[in-house]
Order: structure tokens, then C-alpha cells, then sequence
């Protein structure tokens, strides 16, 4: 996946455990995970059915026959087990600082998750503060008599740990010139998570948005709103965000850099939104006025304009309120968090009700990510597995040059910027070198107190980083924490962070043979790399800008490609009368591709160098072992309610997608398994994108 930059994003904002052990003993305190939580195995297979006919019964149908998936997960597949494994992972490492916190120094990672996390623990302290700790928010709110007063509100809360309302301004890394810091405009934040945002599409009275009509009603309730008045906040909320989201653009449109890069003059930008004072926001929140902005959401503000014309001041009001209590709802009154869990089941078809001390994986990751990203690396993270990680990054890079040198269909000149590319890729793996110093900030028995001198901390260090040229923050992004579950590229650096969360077990492990480390994690970093050059991240050069690097030929080729990915994912049939948006994902996919394409090619290059590994194992040969491995890792299983969110926002397909038809672009994987012409797993090779 690409990402933001972090301050941008900023502001957008099953194994048996036992005691700790000692910081790098703790990985034994975790069973191995077996087969059913998707460790290989011959097991997880159906050697009874034909590979040529459906592999992904073939590789994963003993799995499917016998794991069922948990109720309270929406999709169950590898990534789950290991996010949940994580979560008990750090919410064990919260609760053992939290009960040597007063004698660690103050400061330290320790003090400071320790503190946070008891501080969240004290359940009775926080049922009884109710909603109290956001009162003084809630009166500003009753105060506001203009529209005039709405932009103070907005900056104040933009400078804290608050929502994003209405509009927000901040700086990320100039897109045609990374060496530079450029101030950007971006849509407001939503009351409802992003994985649902394609919902607002809908009018105010359709019938797909009474779910979230029904958890803002609720919410308001709980936190003391009458039932009447809780209602009219619903109904006021729902119209102002789906009024304001049809200024956004679509998954796909946001999927093109050039429709978020655009630069507009600062007074053509602010003329958008007279109603807005943005010279006051600026300098409320510590920002210099720019030149400039880049217009990352270019139709986002004529829509506010319209939308705090037309709506009136009372109805503002009631939105500011709902958002407030949602976005503080976490640190309160315990009873808030019903609404979201009600909202999530109907929407997904899951309820993923944790006990409060894991509560506290995903507060941490959002408001604490290095401290308790250290706490957790300290404890958890096999020695030796950066090390071996970073041997597979560089394999891979080397696969992924010489297929760029003697690509077929590349032209010199675009050739000797793709290998510029490719040479300068960033890539960091595990965690950072340098972790961020949150010593500063007081972390101590009130959890909206912590919440909020950490979202005061995090702007500060944003305002001093604009004293300087833009520098990478390694692992400091949602999608790249240590901690976070994922690996991701960004165009801005050219790069990759592979996290320490993804590279432990079932996904990789010390006893791991190469053909499941090379097409599993190492697919996965072939991935990230696929990204810098599908049909987003090839628009950025080797240094980070967005630039036109292609010939007209090659774009031409490129695009013929991309369409094949296109054409195969549209045809393919998630559910009756619902086929994969093959646009929306076609980055995704070419990046599956390239993944498993390069995956495959370094472990041929390490089996020629390590001939005594060249062997069969369980009847397997490595090339076998390879695209069986590949396939499990993608097993999973899934409610149709998350099928339909995430074909309709989410450029990455279903899993189980995933786990053939990348393959069905490898020729390898045919000769692998006999399959031919006629075979229902046959993709004809014209059809067969062969980019990277």
C-alpha cells in the first residue's frame, strides 16, 4: 500500500500467553502457532483435490474444512491471527509496565505506557467522570454565536488531540519537490471509520446509512443527551457529512496522484471558503502562511462553503458536539464504546468486543506509537529476524533490477530511470535506528489529560520540524509503527518499512525452509517494491517527486499491463452481482504480481547458492512449496457484509483473490503444476501482465 506522509496523516486522524520473560527471552512465553492460525502445513492442504482445477483448494482446503471463523472477527485469515496475537502481545507489555511504572525513570517508555495504560485501566475514575473531562469543550461549543467562531474551535482542537472539523490545513512534503515542506488542504475528518466512508455516498434517508444514524443517536444518548435531542444531533450530523463527503473524491479519482497534487494561490484557496478565517487557523494552530496550498481534496472546500451557507448555525453546533463526544469516547464513561460496537456488527457482521486491556493495542498505536513500539520490540521481537529480513530485501532488489535491465518492453531512456529507482530505494526493517523522545510529555492518571498533551506534543514537534528540510521519521506512520501490522511504501522517500509486527510468526519464522520465507514475507517486501512502480507510484521519480519520468511509448505499454489486472479482477465474483472494482485495485494487484514474481525469482537465486536446500520436502519441490505457501498465506475466511465494504472501498481484493491470481501470472506456477490450456486455473499468456 502507499501512504501520506505522516504529518499530513497527522491530521487526519489465537495463542495462550504466559509471564513475561526477560527482553529477548519473551518469544518464548508464545506457543508456536499451529496449523489452524495458519503456520504452513501440509495439513492446511487438500491433496485430494487437482491443482489445475482450483488451487486454492488444493493449497488451503484442509484449513477451510476445519477452522471456523471466530464470531467476533469480521475476516479471519492470517493477518487476524497475528493481530490479535499482537494485541495480547502489547497489551501484556502495557499492563507489566503499568506495574512498574512509579519505579521506572520518569520519561522513559516504560513510565510512559505504564502510565497510560493504568490510567486508562481505572475503570471506576473514569465511569464516574462521565463526560466531565470534555464539559469545558461542550460549553465552547454552546458558546459559538457566529460562524465567525467556528474557525478558533477548529484551530484549537486542530493544535490538541481533537476531531478534524470541517476543513484542515497542515504540511507534508511538496509533491513535485520533496526536499521542501508545502502547506496542503484537506477534507475534514468523518465520525465514521474510514473503511465505511463510500457510505455517505448515500442521501441522508437511505437505508444504508441507518446503522451509523442509529450509533450517533446512541452515543448522544449515553453521554446525556435527551432522546429528543439526541435524535435532531443524528439527523443534523448524518446530512452535514454526507452533504460534505460528495466533495471528496471517489476511491478511485484519490487512487491518481494528480488529482491530490494540484497547487491553488493561498487566496484562491481561501476565496473557496470565505466563511473560514484561515489566516486564523494558521496561526492559531503555528503555521506560516503560505504561498500556496496543494490541494490534496481540490473540491473539498467550495462544498464546506456551501454546506456552512446553507446549514444553519444550531445545526453546526449539534454536528461540533457529536463529533467531540466520538472523538474523546475512548477515555470516558465506558458505556460510549456500545454504540461503536453495535455499529460495527451491522456493518460487518462482526462485534470485535475486546477486554479493556486490549482495548489499549489500538490507543496506543494511534496516540504513543514509538514508546509503546519500544516496550513492545524490547520484549518481543526475535533476535537475528532484522537481520534476516534485511538479507531478503537486498536478494529481492537484485532480482528486481535485472528484471528492469532486461525488460523487453522498457525503452533506454525510461530503463535508466527505473534503474535510478530502483538504486535508491529507502528501506528500513524492524524498527528504527531512532526512536522519537517523548520524555516531555506528562502522562499521568487522566486519560483525556494524556490524550491531549500527546496530541499537543505531536503538533509541536511538527511546527519544530518545519524549521528544517523534511526529514523521514522511520516507523512513525499509522502503517508502519512497529507495532502496526503491515508494510508500506511511500512515494515521497522512494521507500519501504517492513514493521517487527509483520515479521513474526505464522508469516515468518527462525525455523521457516526458503521457499516459505522467500514467497511469503519475502513476497511481501517484493511487494512494497512493486508499488514504486505500479499505476500510482511509477508517477514519482527516484527522489521522491512527482514527475513524468515515461516516455509516451512506455506509458502506452505500462497501461496495457495494468488493464489485463484490471480485466481479470472486474470478471472475478466476490458475491452474486458483486465483482471486484478492478481499477479501484489494480495497484494492489500489480503489486501481488510483482511480489510473488520476484519472491519466486530470488529463491531461485539463494537455492543455486544453497543447492543442499534445493530438496523436496513433504513430497513438495521448493517451486511447489513456494506457490502453496503463497496460497495459505492468503486463507481466509470472511462475512458477507465485510466482502461488500471492502470491494466497495478498498483497493485490496478478498484475500482469497489474492492467494491465485497473481499466480496465474507466473509461468513458473504452470509448469509447476502441469496446468495447460482448458484447465479452469489457465490464464491464456496474452493475458498474462508481465510489467515486472
Amino acid at each position: 500500500m502507499t501512504r501520506e506522509t505522516p504529518m499530513i496523516r497527522s491530521l487526519l486522524t489465537t495463542a495462550t500467553l504466559c509471564a513475561l520473560a526477560a527482553p529477548g527471552q519473551a518469544q518464548e512465553t508464545l506457543l508456536a502457532p499451529t496449523p489452524d492460525e495458519l503456520a504452513f502445513s501440509v495439513e492446511n492442504m487438500d491433496r485430494s483435490a487437482d491443482p489445475r482445477q482450483d488451487f486454492y483448494r488444493y493449497a488451503a482446503g484442509g484449513w477451510m474444512d476445519r477452522v471456523e471463523r471466530p464470531a467476533r472477527f469480521p475476516t479471519y485469515g492470517i493477518f487476524t491471527i497475528m493481530n490479535d496475537r499482537l494485541t495480547k502481545q502489547v497489551a501484556l507489555a502495557a499492563a507489566e509496565a503499568g506495574k512498574s511504572a512509579g519505579d521506572q525513570p520518569k520519561g522513559s517508555p516504560a513510565q510512559q505506557v505504564g502510565d497510560f495504560y493504568n490510567a486508562f485501566m481505572d475503570v471506576e475514575a473514569i465511569d464516574e467522570a462521565g463526560i466531565d473531562p470534555i464539559r469545558p469543550m461542550l460549553d465552547e461549543i454552546d458558546a459559538i454565536s457566529s460562524l465567525s467562531d467556528i474557525t478558533p474551535f477548529m484551530a484549537s482542537q486542530a493544535a490538541t488531540a481533537g476531531p478534524g472539523l470541517f476543513a484542515m490545513f497542515g504540511p507534508g512534503q511538496d509533491p513535485e519537490d520533496s526536499g521542501k515542506f508545502a502547506l496542503y488542504a484537506v477534507g475534514q475528518a468523518f465520525g465514521i471509520d474510514r473503511h465505511f466512508l463510500e457510505l455517505l455516498r448515500a442521501e441522508p434517508g437511505d437505508s444504508a446509512l441507518i446503522p451509523y444514524h442509529d450509533s450517533i443517536r446512541k452515543l448522544m444518548e449515553i453521554a446525556g443527551y435527551t432522546s429528543e435531542d439526541a435524535l435532531r444531533i443524528a439527523d443534523n450530523s448524518i446530512a452535514i457529512e454526507t452533504a460534505l463527503y460528495s466533495g471528496f473524491l471517489t476511491p478511485e479519482e484519490f487512487k491518481e496522484p494528480k488529482m491530490r497534487s494540484a497547487k491553488l494561490p493561498f487566496d484562491e484557496a481561501a476565496a473557496q471558503v470565505p466563511e473560514i478565517d484561515i489566516p486564523l487557523y494558521l496561526e492559531m494552530v503555528g503555521f506560516e502562511q503560505p504561498d500556496e496550498f496543494v490541494m490534496f481534496q481540490p473540491r473539498a472546500l467550495p462544498r464546506l462553503s456551501e454546506v456552512l451557507r446553507e446549514t444553519p448555525l444550531n445545526d453546526l453546533k449539534d454536528y461540533m458536539a457529536y463529533r467531540i463526544v466520538q472523538n474523546y469516547a475512548p477515555f470516558l464513561d465506558t458505556a460510549l464504546r456500545e454504540p461503536k460496537l453495535d455499529l460495527f456488527e451491522a456493518l460487518v457482521g462482526a462485534r470485535p468486543d475486546l477486554p479493556r486491556s486490549e482495548q489499549v493495542y489500538d490507543l496506543l498505536k494511534e496516540k504513543m506509537g514509538h514508546p509503546a513500539s519500544k516496550v513492545f520490540v524490547d520484549q518481543f521481537y526475535p533476535d537475528g529476524t532484522k537481520e534476516d529480513v534485511l538479507d531478503m530485501v537486498e536478494r529481492i532488489k537484485a532480482v528486481f533490477r535485472h528484471r528492469i535491465e532486461t525488460s523487453p518492453w522498457l525503452s533506454d531512456p525510461t530503463k535508466a530511470e527505473a534503474l535510478s529507482k530502483v538504486d535508491s530505494f529507502y528501506y528500513k526493517v524492524g524498527y528504527p535506528d531512532n526512536w522519537i523522545d517523548y520524555s516531555g510529555v506528562e502522562i499521568g492518571p487522566d486519560p483525556v489529560a494524556n490524550m491531549i498533551a500527546l496530541g499537543r506534543f505531536e503538533m509541536e514537534r511538527t511546527i519544530d520540524n518545519l524549521t528544517r528540510p523534511p526529514e523521514h521519521e522511520e516507523f512513525n506512520g499509522e502503517s508502519t509503527l512497529p507495532i502496526a501490522m503491515n508494510a508500506a511504501y511511500t512515494p515521497q522517500i522512494n521507500g519501504f518499512e517492513i514493521t517487527a509486527a509483520i515479521t513474526m510468526a505464522p508469516a515468518l519464522s527462525p525455523d521457516m525452509d526458503a521457499p516459505l520465507k522467500f514467497c511469503r514475507i519475502g513476497a511481501v517486501i517484493g511487494h512494497e517494491m512493486t508499488h514504486g512502480f505500479d499505476f500510482s507510484g511509477r508517477q514519482y521519480d527516484a527522489t521522491g517527486n512527482l514527475r513524468d519520468w515515461w516516455t509516451p511509448e512506455d506509458t502506452e505499454a505500462f497501461i496495457v499491463e495494468a488493464k489485463k489486472l484490471v480485466e481479470q479482477a472486474d470478471t472475478f465474483e466476490v458475491l452474486p452481482g458483486l465483482n471486484i472494482n478492478g481499477a479501484l485495485g489494480v495497484g494492489e494487484n500489480m503489486a501481488d504480481v510483482g511480489g510473488i514474481t520476484l519472491g519466486y525469482e530470488a529463491l531461485k537465486v539463494y537455492l543455486e547458492e544453497h543447492p543442499e536446500e534445493n530438496v523436496e520436502i513433504d513430497g513438495m519441490s521448493p517451486a511447489e512449496r513456494c506457490f502453496v505457501g503463497w496460497a495459505q498465506f492468503w486463507a481466509s475466511k470472511q462475512t458477507d457484509q465485510f466482502l461488500h465494504t471492502i470491494v466497495t472501498n478498498d483497493g485490496h481484493a478478498p484475500d482469497y483473490y489474492r492467494s491465485v491470481a497473481a499466480l496465474q501470472h507466473v509461468d513458473a506456477f504452470y509448469e509447476a503444476y502441469g496446468i495447460v490450456e482448458g484447465d479452469p486455473m489457465w490464464l491464456p499468456p496474452e493475458k498474462r501482465a508481465r510489467a515486472w
